[in-house]
């Protein structure tokens, strides 16, 4: 069971996304238009033995919304942060899952700017093995139901990293993909052996949510401010401005209060809620004295020197 697997990528996505799922009772659909970028890296070294610190596995995923009821929001732009270390793993808690509503953030605690929760799934494992309650789970491929080969049209067709906009889904490209089944997802791999994609995943689907067509496939290591910087920029490959009162970018995501959200493992958003208490101690502790007047048309507060403070 002890499988050696370099799993470590960058990858750029165009696809459409439910806002409203069913689980949550929601009677209307609502799509929009994406851009993403998926940031994933866990190198495994043996089973459940990750290369990086703590064996941590590290998944983020920066979202576009481009339809016009969420693009006046700092441009529909959502981040996913996942992370989830080995002992977590291997005692079967799924680790923190950071939700960052960009428009948001600045705007304070309780608005959803920065919330974080235990994990609903945990981090995807992308190639190997790890271990759960003592037990070996393996990636999305091995398990999956094989479905069958077929001929499909796969949209976004001529689209390449740099165009503007996010592309035309009607604009299809035929092709010849194998396609596999997990749960309720659905995944199509590149099976034309002349193909420069040949083995790659294409297309990822999931009913009552959205899909996702992969334009850009980079195994490379991610940048590793990506891990804690609330907004990262240009690093995510799409041409972007900030269009909110409380500009981000550079700024880390422990800048931000967290509003923690969900009732289990409440422990792994710690290390969010303890730095925005260091942060909000540490703007206490400079800010000015300030001596306060009042009078018949309004109060005035001046600040004093803390060397005169007694």
């Amino acid at each position: 069971m002890c499988r050696h697997s370099l799993v470590q990528l960058i990858v750029h996505q165009l696809g459409s996304d439910r806002l409203a799922r069913t689980q949550n009772a929601a009677k209307f659909a609502f799509y929009s238009q994406i851009r993403s970028t998926l940031w994933y890296d866990f190198p495994l070294n043996g089973t459940s033995t990750g290369t990086a610190a703590d064996g941590m596995a590290k998944l983020r995923h920066d979202t576009f919304y481009d339809d016009l009821a969420y693009r006046w929001l700092d441009d529909g732009l959502v981040s996913e942060v996942h992370l989830q270390s080995r002992a977590q793993r291997e005692s079967n808690v799924t680790g923190p899952m950071v939700s960052l509503i960009h428009g948001l953030l600045g705007d304070g605690k309780y608005l959803g700017g920065l919330t974080c929760l235990a994990d609903p799934v945990g981090v995807p494992v992308l190639g190997g093995s790890v271990l759960v309650n003592g037990s070996a789970h393996s990636s999305f491929m091995e398990g999956a139901d094989y479905k069958g080969r077929l001929t499909i049209g796969v949209e976004y067709d001529g689209f390449k990293m740099g165009d503007s906009g996010n592309g035309d889904m009607k604009a299809k490209r035929n092709m010849t993909v194998d396609h596999y089944v997990k749960w309720f997802l659905h995944i199509f791999m590149d099976a034309d052996k002349t193909s420069a994609t040949y083995g790659q995943p294409v297309r990822f689907y999931g009913p009552y949510s959205g899909f996702a067509v992969y334009v850009d496939i980079n195994k490379t290591k991610p940048p590793a401010e990506v891990w804690d910087t609330a907004c990262v920029g240009e690093l995510n490959g799409w041409p972007s401005k900030e269009h909110k009162v409380f500009p981000c970018e550079g700024k880390k995501i422990k800048h931000y209060p967290a509003m923690v959200v969900g009732k289990t493992h409440k422990e792994v958003c710690d290390p969010y809620v303890n730095a925005t208490l260091a942060i909000d101690q540490s703007a206490q502790q400079t800010a000015p004295l300030l001596d306060t007047y009042k009078g018949a048309f309004g109060t005035v507060r001046i600040p004093r020197s803390r060397a005169g403070a007694a």
